[in-house]
């Protein structure tokens, strides 16, 4: 628990040091709480899990616009449910810039939530990460404070509306809590990289994203094949390096 709440400290948005009173202290998550505990414990159990997950993936498709949210409890991934990812900004490729709208691709974790958001409620990525910087690296400023949140509005971040950020924000929540030494992993791909006829004409457009895009091709079917979580290296020349364990 230390080490969580060292960490969303240090982000300067969260000071609750436990459930409870991040419950009383801040009404949009009690209100989460009541609004979406049941049905959360309703999918999990659909799928064999219980709350609190021991272990949360996100990932996030940007041209088919879904988010996917996958738990464990010491076993295997299991798709929990998903949601439309409501507005978009920028095009397919990287974030590279303070301004340029682009949603992010990559690899990365929350890093703090907020409780009271402009957007609702909201969950902070941690980019720019290595290998964002080692592309940004001729940029003045790489951009920052990038969300998964809710409303319908964007410059680069993922917003899914406010029902389904109450019940993403407090299935984190619980599970940040609970486990505070598991990180909850989030993956960016600019669309289902493992459809052929979209791979095709995407690299076509945007040849310059091939080798950042088959980097992620390789987390993701990793992920897809065995529904464990992967283990990345970000390298510091600017490369996402899948270990395979398998």
């Amino acid at each position: 628990m230390k080490s969580l709440v060292l960490l969303l400290l240090t982000m300067g948005i969260l000071k609750s040091p436990n459930i409870q009173t991040l419950r009383n202290d801040f009404p949009r998550v009690e209100k989460a709480a009541q609004n979406t505990q049941a049905q959360l414990k309703k999918l999990c159990a659909e799928k064999g899990l219980t709350l609190p997950l021991d272990k949360i993936f996100i990932r996030a498709l940007k041209e088919e616009g879904v988010l996917e949210i996958w738990g464990a409890n010491g076993g295997n991934f299991q798709l929990v449910t998903a949601y439309v990812i409501c507005a978009s900004s920028g095009h397919l490729g990287p974030k590279v810039r303070q301004g340029d709208r682009q949603v992010p691709e990559g690899w990365y974790q929350i890093d703090s939530i907020n409780p009271k958001s402009e957007f609702h409620l909201s969950l902070r990525l941690n980019y720019p990460n290595k290998v964002d910087l080692v592309r940004s690296q001729n940029e003045k400023d790489p951009g920052g404070d990038i969300f998964i949140h809710g409303e319908c509005s964007t410059v680069g971040c993922i917003p899914i509306l406010n029902t389904p950020i109450e019940k993403v924000f407090w299935l984190v929540v619980q599970s940040l809590y609970t486990f505070p030494n598991q990180a909850v992993q989030v993956l960016i791909l600019p669309f289902e990289l493992n459809d052929e006829v979209k791979y095709n004409r995407n690299i076509a457009l945007f040849p310059q994203y091939k080798n950042l895009w088959d980097e992620l091709k390789e987390i993701h079917t990793y992920f897809d094949t065995y529904h464990q979580m992967p283990k990345v290296t970000l390298t510091d020349d600017g490369h996402y390096l899948l270990e395979d364990e398998k």
